[in-house]
């Protein structure tokens, strides 16, 4: 449950929301590209941060935290792994973004430049 202070956590959930309807309402590969940034921008993109949370948690429950059972891998312990894993994400949705926004510019770039052909009248003269 995402908990925020002082009724943040509704706003937080209609911005997760706004961005989930961004990309399905996206119409350009740019679009798409900005969306994936705010997910996933190194320093204050929502994984990233995320991660961050994740890896405190890991350190802080690892000083309270006993053995796991035998047999049973320590949930605990998979923290770091999960970690790992939410950075290799991010990762693999900026390389995406990246490509997006490569693209829309190769668009904007392979578009027929503008006609600068005269009017008929301004030909005459």
């Amino acid at each position: 449950m995402l908990v925020a202070p002082d009724g943040e956590r509704e706003a937080a959930l209609r911005y997760l929301a706004g961005l989930a309807e961004r990309a399905a309402a996206a119409t350009t590969s740019s679009e798409v590209a900005e969306v994936l940034t705010e997910v996933a921008a190194p320093v204050h993109g929502l994984l990233p941060l995320a991660r961050e949370v994740v890896v405190r948690a890991w350190i802080a429950a690892s000083d309270f935290q006993g053995a796991a059972p035998t047999g049973e891998p320590d949930p605990i312990a998979r923290l770091g792994s999960t970690a790992t894993s939410m950075s290799e994400a991010a990762r693999a949705i900026l390389h995406a973004r990246n490509h997006a926004a490569r693209h829309a510019q190769r668009s904007a770039t392979t578009s027929p430049p503008p006609s600068r052909a005269q009017p008929a009248k301004s030909r005459r003269r």
